[in-house]
């Protein structure tokens, strides 16, 4: 009997310990709270009791060396990678908040503005994650001459353009290139270039060509072909740089009326020279004949006007003689010398010949004796 009472004396010792070691702990692993029932003396062997492996940077609160007692409180933080790439500067966080916006925060990620590549609301997972984060710049944009700023969280340019409703075409030119990675205080210059075709009428000038007539008097001149002007149609195209016009560039001709030569007929054929009778009135110092009427005025006629009747000499002389108009008055000429008939000029000049001699025609004066 003694033996037994013994027994169940440590019977009841046993079963009295086992449940005073009993309590009540509120565990939160990683965010799932939960309330279990537990015999475990520390925070270390109730986390291997649950097998709950923690890492050196993870979180346990209170610490593992704690005891457990009944209405104790732990928590389990996870630590978790956190890599961010700030406008193309990668940096690698270790954190133990879930949701990626608290973990930006905790470690001090500029978020005013800026372009998340990931919901912030997000959880991070044990393995980490890799967020994008672009911060707002405001930047000049040049676009064909009117200038702005623009304030976006656009990476490249091509980005930014988009954002700022600016479309390229085809023949523009853009500084700096499209991949260009947009910086505070960046310029980009848009260089309006258009091309159009202008078709423009232009003037084919006729050519004028003359020939030789016998039937004709020397110093005539008779239109055979009336000429006529031709046109063409030109095409150039024209390049606008910001709606100003800086060049062009001929590419196509169609001639739409050809032009027509105008064909003129010269005569060559030599003008008579009539005789003069002397004049009774005349004394014979001055009057025609004498000297004069033996030489060869047909020569001289043809040296010094071709032996046109009518030629001018801008210089200020007329007629088959060149006859200045003082000298054709001097020897009773009166009005043009180019007006008079050949007779009448060959009278004054044979005149003027018996008063002054050869002298007056000193170029051409030597054919008088041919």
């Amino acid at each position: 009997m003694a033996a037994a009472v013994a027994v169940l004396i440590a019977v009841v010792a046993a079963v009295s310990f086992y449940l005073l070691s009993e309590k009540t702990v509120s565990l939160n692993i990683d965010g799932s709270p939960q309330t279990i029932e537990t015999r475990a003396a520390t925070v270390a062997e109730l986390l291997a009791d649950l097998q709950v492996a923690t890492a050196p940077d993870d979180i346990v609160q209170p610490s593992v060396e704690t005891e457990l007692v009944d209405g104790a409180a732990v928590q389990v933080l996870f630590a978790r990678q956190l890599i961010t790439v700030v406008d193309g500067v990668e940096t690698t966080h270790t954190v133990t908040e879930r949701l990626l916006g608290e973990a930006l925060a905790a470690v001090n990620v500029p978020l005013d503005g800026a372009a998340v590549s990931e919901a912030l609301d997000e959880a991070l997972t044990r393995s980490g994650m890799t967020v994008e984060i672009v911060t707002p710049k405001t930047v000049t944009v040049n676009d064909g001459g009117q200038t702005r700023s623009v304030t976006s969280t656009a990476k490249t340019v091509r980005e930014l353009l988009a954002d700022a409703g600016v479309a390229l075409g085809s023949d523009d030119r853009l500084v700096p290139v499209a991949d260009t990675q947009v910086t505070e205080e960046l310029d980009v210059v848009v260089t309006r270039i258009r091309v159009e075709n202008d078709v423009r009428t232009e003037t084919i000038t006729h050519d004028t060509t003359e020939t030789n007539d016998s039937s004709l008097l020397v110093g005539s001149r008779e239109v055979s072909v009336e000429g006529r002007d031709g046109e063409r149609e030109v095409t150039v195209a024209v390049t606008f740089t910001n709606g100003e016009p800086t060049a062009e560039e001929q590419i196509d001709v169609t001639v739409t009326r050809e032009p027509v030569t105008e064909v003129v007929k010269v005569g060559t054929k030599p003008a008579p020279v009539a005789a003069v009778e002397p004049a009774d009135d005349e004394s014979a110092a001055g009057s025609v004949g004498g000297e004069a009427a033996g030489l060869n005025w047909a020569a001289l006629a043809e040296c010094e006007s071709s032996g046109n009747p009518t030629a001018v000499n801008p210089a200020g002389y007329y007629g088959l003689y060149q006859f200045s108009p003082r000298t054709w008055a001097s020897v009773g000429g009166s009005g043009n010398p180019a007006d008079a008939t050949p007779a009448e000029q060959l009278k004054r000049a044979q005149i003027l010949y018996n008063k002054a001699g050869v002298g007056q025609w000193p170029h051409c004066g030597p054919n008088l004796y041919k």
